[in-house]
């Protein structure tokens, strides 16, 4: 009853926020890129083949700020992945957060790309058990977190990320990297729009009444005022 309800209330709040900003009620504005993901495991079974296996994977990454304040103020840092495995199109949403075992669970606002620490906050169930993801850039310097910036320090080499798992309470463990590259584009007038409930990892279950309330709210956010009927189911499907 309780989850009905929080879930009701959630998606009409976005709905209405994305209304009011003609588009999306968070993460207005990103970039995108190309995204390779080359995993290779940890050494020990988790239970899915994105955690425990050797792949290759291409997709696609798209980098914003949240609330979409403009820099340099502190904004919540977000990537979104997209790729293609096993006949299936998944989503991984993560967002900056601290490192340790209670700061993984709290969103922290920042000012550069890197260094950081970006978490999926949500646990994921695997064979019995849960797990967060997440991600560390690898980047040896400072990346302001200004969308122009990004777009030329892509056009220099690419992003590298390190790809994480680990139990709630457990330390990080690298199971592979993701590599991004340019040229990067902006997806203002049609935004790149994630769903990681409604397509979630192989192998890998979003856990808990939480992950039920935040598909409603998806589904609020992605209700874009003024779009029509046709074109808003179309976007559902595809996102």
């Amino acid at each position: 009853m309780l989850t009905s309800v929080v879930r009701s209330g959630l998606a009409a709040t976005f709905d209405l926020a994305a209304r009011l900003r003609r588009g999306r009620p968070l993460h207005p504005a990103g970039l995108v890129l190309d995204a390779r993901l080359r995993l290779h495991g940890t050494g020990r079974e988790w239970g899915a083949d994105f955690l425990d296996r050797r792949m290759d994977l291409a997709g696609i990454a798209r980098l914003s700020r949240s609330v979409g304040l403009p820099p340099p103020v502190p904004d919540i840092l977000g990537i979104a992945l997209r790729w293609e495995q096993a006949a299936a199109t998944p989503e991984l949403l993560l967002a900056g957060t601290g490192h340790t075992v209670l700061g993984r669970r709290l969103l922290r606002p920042a000012t550069a790309w890197a260094p950081g620490v970006y978490g999926s906050l949500f646990p994921y169930e695997v064979g019995g058990r849960r797990v967060l993801l997440g991600a560390l850039p690898r980047a040896g310097r400072r990346l302001p977190a200004r969308f122009d910036v990004l777009a030329d320090a892509v056009v220099g080499g690419p992003l590298l990320f390190d790809l994480l798992v680990a139990a709630p309470s457990g330390p990080w463990r690298v199971f592979g990297q993701v590599e991004l590259t340019g040229p990067a584009r902006t997806d203002a007038e049609r935004p790149t729009r994630f769903n990681p409930v409604r397509h979630p990892i192989p192998g890998l279950r979003p856990a808990g009444w939480l992950s039920d309330v935040r598909g409603a709210a998806y589904v609020g956010a992605q209700r874009v005022a003024g779009q029509p009927a046709e074109e808003r189911h179309l976007t559902s499907r595809h996102t």
